[in-house]
């Protein structure tokens, strides 16, 4: 291996000696000196000697004597030590390495075996089992507090872990101020100290243990858990009547302790709640520190005895009482955030009767909102959330960058970016929780769109029992940004325009447009899909959108064209599987043959921030469902009125009378296509844009305008078949039944018709009036069906028409079975 350094092994040997030395640390000279020697990128160390030095105080901090490893350290470098840099810089990362692999890792306690089949537990066996047991117990709770402390450094930023912080309850439990964790025994005794002398003592005990310090004659015992209360050991040798009287006080050092106890759990990640929390107990331990402290100047004076100290506690043991049980239920569920004001806010309203608690109680819960009502008027007032602990109602879910949000993001983003958490939302804010989250997500697209955002309402929101404090500036903070990204979107990105854009093309209002662009694309999209030219249909919609009446609509240039992969049928199929048994068999593309671009056409729009909200990619694809139905029924008519113009020219020639019977189909199949657009179109399209367009008058929120949209998409999709399996393969059918016979009537038209070949045309032709009727009666009856159990009168409309139509058709091919063929093309009507 090629190194750049070329060091005596002696040397290097002396100073890596030297310095684990003065490290203090486990680590062998000669594993170190391996290391060196196998590491290639030792001796191309580039640090500064300023971020050496930083290592080397790192290293200072884990050696057992920092100053002698410091010290040694400087001698090394004012000697010139050859490649010092790269030996500290080496040092750090083994050291480091070495603390994690010394790290313990969580075994999972074994199942104690009490006994199987073959051995019955007797007596001598229960001490083992006891032992089993209670190692397996011991096991679980560090189980437990492993799960617990992993919980925690979720919590935590990932630069956390970089830092050797100080565990100072463990390394210095004298700092605590609570009852130190190891028991302490009493060490004196009372015996034949006068009753009087005892009261004196047993007050200076008190005092100490008031303060969490364990005395001579009355020490505590320790917890098994964090927030158990805690108990205390009293001298045999107190008199009876003081020590009744010292045991009734002493609740009041046991709630202190749990207290305490509380405060010195709660870390840097517990949460802005918790800390003000916190704050909010220390000023009210400030009070009972200062009440001790008179009570050590009355006990100074000798004017305090058992009775008085007594009479003086007892309001502050109910107010710590109160703490306790505030504290323990916290601590003991481990809550955060909303959680935390839920349990203060119910206290608060459970002790009405009690005027000091509900005034403590709600001193505290006033404070503890305090961190939690700032970042929710920074929500409903700006749009913003900034919550580092996670402990907001409502949870920001921000993924994706703005550049992309006209693409993947805008269908997604109102129901998906911002979401409420449930089990953070305070009890007192609940109500408001639907309305809070409306607020700043209203705000939030305000701002995306870089429009600046100015707080209209000074009042601070405060915790109050009276929900109408700050009910009343929700409410102002709700209507003001309602109305100003509803605005936004109707005057300033013309929401209505668009669509009404989206109206002429998807829903083929342009009339003059989409014959022009049928007209110019018919040959392109005849052929299969991998045959087509995508940029060749671009450069026709463009023509045609110029050359149209759409030249006028400022949204044309959005305008593209889309080669989907499927068909509708296969589409809508997809979308109608979800969440059922079929839904694997549509996952991925069935093997089919291939499609023509009529099958896989479809328009595709263009829609920036913030319209990309109402019109985004879900919506557009219910549009373009729609539109494909549309264009192929508006297709298979273009087919069946170009067999009406090969009729007009075979009518003149002799052989006309054969083709009766086809002339006859031919109208029914045009009739049928026909009065399906205009169901389509008129008795469902129509009617509910009109709805659509006269309920967005009346909106007052942009809720309301997704409301109101999706009910529109919704009712086009059911009421033009499209949601009904059934119904849609059943018109799918019946309009590729009409194609079929458009290509064999064009296929025969090419031949020479003789007497044989008229024999079996005539065949073909009651073969596919066969088939077309068939498909005609499977789509009323399906229709019938549906209108009865949906009772849609709209449906009841088409299936009348549809019945009329064969009924008509029935006349009609009896009228043209007669010699009066060449009347019955001139009183038919045309397309």
């Amino acid at each position: 291996m090629y190194q750049n350094w070329i060091i005596p092994k002696i040397n290097m040997q002396s100073t890596i000696k030297e310095l684990l030395d003065a490290l203090g640390c486990n680590l062998e000279a000669d594993s170190v000196f391996d290391c060196i020697q196998n590491d290639p990128n030792y001796g191309n160390c580039n640090l500064s000697s300023k971020q050496v030095n930083e290592y080397a105080q790192r290293l200072a901090l884990k050696a057992s004597n920092a100053k002698a490893f410091l010290k040694k350290y400087e001698e090394l470098k004012n000697r010139n030590t050859d490649n010092l840099s790269d030996v500290i810089v080496l040092f750090y990362k083994l050291v480091c390495d070495e603390r994690k692999a010394k790290i313990p890792k969580p075994k999972v306690a074994p199942k104690p075996i009490l006994g199987d089949n073959k051995h019955q537990i007797t007596k001598e066996d229960l001490p083992q089992i006891k032992d089993k047991l209670l190692k397996a117990v011991d096991e679980s709770k560090k189980l437990v507090m492993k799960s617990f402390e992993e919980k925690e450094s979720r919590l935590q930023p990932t630069w956390y872990s970089s830092l050797d912080l100080p565990n100072w309850q463990k390394d210095h439990p004298a700092m605590s101020w609570d009852f130190p964790k190891d028991p302490v025994p009493i060490i004196s005794s009372l015996a034949g100290i006068p009753i009087a002398s005892q009261e004196n003592i047993l007050i200076d005990e008190l005092l100490y243990i008031f303060y969490g310090v364990p005395g001579n004659y009355i020490v505590h015992q320790p917890v098994k858990d964090t927030y158990d209360a805690r108990t205390f050991l009293i001298s045999e040798d107190v008199d009876d009547a003081l020590k009744q009287i010292v045991q009734q006080m002493l609740p009041l050092a046991s709630n202190y302790s749990i207290v305490r106890r509380f405060i010195e759990h709660c870390n840097m990640w517990s949460g802005q709640v918790l800390h003000a929390l916190v704050a909010a107990i220390e000023i009210l331990l400030k009070d009972y520190y200062t009440m001790i402290a008179q009570l050590e100047t009355e006990h100074m004076t000798g004017s305090l005895s058992l009775q008085k100290l007594w009479y003086f506690v007892l309001p502050t043991m109910h107010t710590m009482q109160v703490l306790a049980a505030i504290v323990t239920k916290i601590g003991k569920s481990e809550l955060r955030g909303g959680a935390v004001l839920t349990v203060l806010h119910d206290k608060t309203n459970t002790l009405m009767g009690d005027a000091r608690a509900q005034e403590i109680s709600l001193f505290l819960t006033e404070r503890a909102c305090r961190p939690y009502l700032n970042v929710l008027d920074q929500w409903i007032h700006k749009g913003t959330i900034v919550d580092p602990f996670q402990e907001f109602m409502i949870e920001d879910n921000e993924l994706i960058n703005k550049e992309e949000l006209p693409v993947d993001y805008s269908a997604d983003y109102w129901e998906k970016r911002y979401c409420i958490q449930s089990d953070r939302v305070p009890k007192f804010l609940d109500k408001f929780t639907d309305i809070i989250l409306r607020t700043g997500k209203y705000l939030n697209v305000i701002s995306q769109c870089g429009k600046s955002i100015s707080k209209t309402n000074t009042d601070e929101i405060k915790y109050s029992l009276r929900e109408q404090n700050y009910g009343a500036i929700i409410q102002k903070a709700y209507a003001f940004a309602s109305k100003s990204l509803l605005e936004l979107l109707l005057k300033e990105y013309d929401l209505m325009g668009r669509l009404k854009s989206v109206k002429n093309y998807f829903l083929m209002s342009q009339g003059d447009f989409i014959v022009q662009f049928m007209d110019a694309t018919d040959q392109e999209l005849s052929k299969k899909i991998d045959d087509i030219i995508p940029s060749k249909l671009e450069s026709l919609l463009g023509l045609c959108l110029r050359l149209s009446a759409a030249s006028h609509d400022p949204y044309n240039e959005d305008m593209r064209v889309e080669l989907l992969p499927y068909d509708l049928q296969f589409q809508m199929f997809k979308i109608l599987s979800i969440e059922t048994e079929e839904e694997e068999e549509y996952k991925h593309n069935k093997d089919c043959p291939p499609l023509t671009g009529i099958e896989t056409f479809s328009f595709g729009m263009e829609v920036k921030w913030p319209v990309s909200l109402v019109l985004n990619h879900k919506a557009i694809a219910c549009y373009q469902m729609i539109f494909r139905h549309l264009f192929y029924c508006k297709h298979v008519e273009r087919l069946l009125c170009k067999v009406w113009l090969y009729n007009k020219v075979v009518k003149r020639f002799s052989e006309a009378r054969l083709y009766a019977d086809a002339f006859a189909l031919r109208q029914r199949m045009l009739s049928c296509i026909q009065h399906l657009q205009y169901y389509m179109c008129v008795e469902v399209i129509e009617p509910s844009w009109c709805q659509l367009i006269q309920s967005l008058d009346k909106v007052h929120n942009v809720d309301e305008v997704l409301e109101r949209h999706n009910d529109f998409l919704e009712s086009c999709l059911g009421d033009c078949m499209l949601t009904n399996p059934q119904l849609l393969k059943a018109v799918t059918t019946l309009c590729l039944v009409c194609v079929q016979f458009c290509s064999f009537i064009q296929e025969a038209g090419c031949g020479t018709t003789t007497s044989g070949s008229a024999d079996s045309f005539s065949r073909s032709v009651s073969r596919y009036g066969l088939r077309f009727t068939a498909a005609l009666l499977s789509v009323l009856a399906i229709i019938d069906r549906n209108a009865r159990d949906n009772n849609t009168n709209k449906l009841l409309n088409i299936s009348a028409r549809l019945n009329f139509n064969t009924y008509y058709a029935k006349q009609l091919e009896k009228f043209c079975s007669d010699d009066k063929l060449l009347d019955c093309e001139k009183k038919t009507p045309s397309s």
